[in-house]
């Protein structure tokens, strides 16, 4: 069994009461509308006669993340085929896998996910969204499906960190987070623990195992990135780390020479990276580790995940610490593990080798978007409701609900692997019981 170092805080003890997870249902058969091919592959649907309804997931499936984003797309339909046996209650349901990057970016785009927003809020067939995986793209999605012709579109995000999307944080801008719910009715819920939790969890991860005192903190400059970078600032000046620097770096820079050496010159011994691998990662930690050396230690967020893509850096990413937004995979109870034995099965990973975690995630995700759509009369407003009921007993990822503002309760986990060779071995953990 690998080591593991876990934190754990535990405030006020909240117990969730019980929903099943019941993939009896009866079929219905009529036609829907699918979304547009220019963003979504076909419907996938196996079911008798048509899907009544369209359940979809906004992911970006172009550039560095990729295949960890289509591990993702297969957790959606392995539960919609496997588990629900595409019934939901009395509803049949299709999924469609919708791209919110581009070729050109390899990443998420505003534009691309603009036009998905629209696409989703026009389409009546849409019956909830699973997405987005990146931040930013669901500050622009959210108040598009919020105003659906139909009435709010429910969506459930695994990925999610950005505070300003249900809460407020001293960082976030006046009007946030109801802007983005110009309806006034919430219609977002989310399964990562906030910035808010993940940045503080790295910073007091970085002092218990590399007891860093000077600390040169970077970002991307983007909603993730630079949000989990105020959120690890504030935390690692409250215990007692000098922070000697806090600047941006700009993805689409040839070389990162000039950061790396305001970083030698600071003399920091730990280096805080609040981005995404695709924004130009690889080079940037190719750069930094030639400029510092082998001594400071690298920490980042869920945004250097898949570990394939940041290990593109070669030896420069050796050693890099990598935090995520939920329970350790091996701390999981039963019913995740047996889940990650299926799954990994399904995907023929080999043995020993487990699914990306967020891909797990998103199979918890699929389950209680399709349990609330069971429940549900039909209509955007029931499935909703049902989202925000969610009660789950000892699922994939344990037992819990969601409190008024969409977050995840009673637990936010923080999870830290350490890149060595071709994979993540797991670090340590930040586990804390909240109420709500």
């Amino acid at each position: 069994m690998r080591k593991l170092l876990l934190l754990a805080f535990v405030g006020a003890a909240v117990v969730a009461a019980a929903v099943g997870y019941s993939s009896s249902a009866q079929s219905a058969t009529s036609g829907v509308s699918p979304l547009p091919s220019a963003s979504c592959g076909p419907v996938y649907y196996k079911g008798s006669g048509q899907p009544q309804f369209l359940i979809a997931s906004d992911l970006p499936l172009q550039g560095a993340g990729r295949a960890q984003n289509i591990d993702m797309e297969k957790a959606i339909q392995y539960v919609l085929d496997k588990q629900f046996h595409f019934k939901a209650g009395k509803y049949t349901i299709g999924y469609q896998g919708c791209d919110d990057s581009t070729a050109q970016t390899g990443a998420w785009d505003t534009a691309k996910c603009t036009a998905n927003g629209r696409a989703y809020a026009s389409n009546r067939s849409l019956i909830g969204l699973l997405g987005t995986f990146n931040s930013g793209c669901s500050k622009l999605i959210i108040p598009l499906i919020n105003r659906a012709s139909g009435g709010p579109i429910g969506m459930l995000s695994v990925a999610n960190t950005a505070v300003e999307l249900t809460h407020t944080a001293a960082w976030t801008q006046p009007g946030e987070p109801g802007v983005y719910y110009p309806t006034g009715t919430r219609n977002y819920v989310r399964l990562a623990a906030s910035d808010d939790y993940q940045g503080p969890a790295a910073a007091l991860l970085m002092q218990k195992l590399r007891h860093v005192k000077k600390v040169f903190i970077i970002h991307d400059n983007q909603t993730f990135g630079k949000g989990v970078a105020n959120a690890f600032k504030l935390k690692a000046q409250s215990l007692g780390m000098q922070v000697v620097g806090f600047e941006p770096w700009d993805p689409k820079a040839t070389s990162y020479e000039a950061i790396g050496q305001d970083i030698k010159a600071s003399g920091a011994d730990g280096v805080y990276l609040g981005g995404l691998v695709c924004d130009n990662g690889a080079k940037l930690l190719k750069d930094l580790r030639a400029a510092v050396g082998p001594g400071p230690a690298f920490f980042g967020p869920d945004g250097w995940t898949p570990y394939s893509a940041t290990l593109a850096a070669g030896s420069a990413a050796q050693g890099m610490y990598i935090t995520y937004a939920g329970l350790p995979l091996e701390k999981l109870g039963p019913t995740g593990k047996k889940f990650i034995t299926d799954f990994a099965k399904f995907l023929k990973l080999p043995k020993g080798t487990l699914p990306p975690p967020y891909a797990i995630y998103q199979a918890q995700g699929a389950q209680i978007m399709l349990n609330a759509i069971a429940h549900s009369n039909g209509t955007h407003g029931s499935v909703t409701t049902g989202l925000f009921k969610t009660k789950v007993t000892n699922g994939i990822m344990g037992t819990f609900h969601f409190d008024k503002n969409g977050d995840i309760v009673p637990t936010k986990a923080i999870s830290l692997d350490v890149l060595k060779g071709n994979t993540g071995v797991p670090a340590g953990a930040v586990i804390l019981k909240v109420k709500g």
